[in-house]
């Protein structure tokens, strides 16, 4: 087990009704003027903002409203929610959605206190950023969705639209003070978009169990597959039974611990295969991320796992059923592969990159554009720690993607 430091600060608060409580936790942890943050979607026509913004007022809070948050949140809207917060004297931000929502609210809240432009935070030159959050507004989350973890990480994903960049920044004072999680506010979601969230908590998992090291700690390899087991159980059940309350619950929960770090505890993440991805979900196709991830994860599988062959055998046998073959064990470690897509297709998620949203053929040309733009973690300029990746093996990637 490497050295490592852990933090989760964040409280959840889970459970029917668990948004009424919303106003109590923001006085608790000393908000008064109080943004509300949403994407003017969903939650504003089931009037899910306009209940809790009414409970905010009742607990004599007061209220300001900014929604339009889309997919792969746009960092003008961040600018604008900045200046709307000094111009109302904000002392607390509150996100009601998921991911996108989540991580516009955190860029909005390390930019209020900061002098300079929010963007410093994210953009980077070879690996290391122009600056370093030091102080952000205290944020809580109402979760609508289960998918990014967000609601309780350090991460913060921004798309810069007129730069065509979609970076992130990982700090522990991007974590939300709280996250109230009410699984019946997920029930109505559509079956893709449920899929697509529990792929992304898969990911987060996959990113951390996925390890250069090749003797790993026992309890974060449990840890780990625990989260893969209660995402492909409870993903089954949700795909013919949206409204089961325990799958709903376990999904939400699932997310939020497969992103606050309790997974990786004690060992290098390796991270490839969301560096990759986010070209497909940024301003290059903007698909969706879980869909991306359903069509990367499997073909970075399938370019590096000889590089720790041991513990690739051990996701295939323990986690996805595959019988060990003594004979050819890389045998073993392409069927999990293989079963793992297929449990992808079940849920109603694309395997392949022609078969994403809007995005069609891609032929090798656009592979080494969106290549080249992938966000760089080594001096050399390459990502990914399993297996340190090139532009070249970026494009192969893609190739097995197809």
């Amino acid at each position: 087990m490497n050295d490592f430091t852990f933090l989760s600060p964040t409280r959840l608060v889970v459970g029917r009704d668990a948004q009424k409580q919303t106003g109590h936790w923001i006085k608790e942890y000393g908000g008064h003027t109080v943004l509300v943050h949403h994407d003017s979607g969903f939650v504003k026509q089931n009037g899910l903002a306009d209940q809790i913004i009414g409970i905010l007022k009742e607990d004599g809070l007061k209220v300001v409203e900014l929604g339009g948050v889309v997919p792969n949140p746009h960092l003008s809207l961040v600018y604008e929610g900045i200046e709307l917060c000094k111009r109302e004297g904000v002392d607390f931000l509150l996100a009601i959605g998921g991911g996108s929502v989540i991580d516009s609210t955190k860029a909005i809240a390390m930019g209020l206190p900061y002098d300079g432009d929010v963007w410093d935070f994210f953009v980077e030159e070879n690996g290391v950023p122009h600056d370093v959050p030091v102080k952000s507004t205290p944020i809580g989350v109402v979760l609508t969705i289960a998918a990014t973890g967000s609601e309780a990480s350090n991460s913060c994903v921004i798309t810069n639209a007129d730069e065509n960049l979609k970076w992130f920044c990982d700090n522990d004072i991007n974590r939300p003070i709280f996250a109230i999680e009410n699984p019946e506010l997920t029930m109505t979601l559509p079956p893709f978009q449920t899929a697509c969230g529990i792929i992304d908590i898969m990911s987060h998992s996959f990113e951390r169990y996925f390890t250069p090291e090749k003797e790993t700690n026992a309890l974060t390899d449990y840890l780990c597959e625990a989260i893969f087991h209660t995402c492909m159980d409870c993903g089954r059940v949700l795909m013919k039974d949206p409204e089961n309350y325990e799958a709903r619950a376990s999904i939400m929960v699932t997310s939020t611990i497969s992103h606050n770090g309790l997974t990786g505890m004690g060992r290098t993440g390796d991270w490839a295969s969301h560096f990759i991805e986010h070209e497909l979900s940024g301003e290059f196709f903007n698909v969706t991320h879980g869909a991306g991830l359903a069509v990367i994860t499997p073909a970075w599988m399938k370019y590096v796992y000889r590089e720790n062959l041991p513990l690739f055998l051990k996701w295939a046998t323990r986690v996805m059923g595959v019988s060990m073959d003594y004979d050819n064990p890389e045998n073993t470690v392409l069927e999990a592969i293989s079963r793992l897509e297929l449990f992808f297709q079940s849920m109603g998620a694309p395997t392949r990159l022609g078969e994403l949203k809007d995005v069609g053929e891609i032929n090798e040309e656009v592979m080494e554009k969106m290549a080249r733009r992938v966000r760089v973690i080594h001096e050399d300029g390459r990502i990914g720690w399993v297996k340190w990746l090139d532009t070249q093996d970026i494009i192969n990637i893609f190739k097995l993607a197809l």
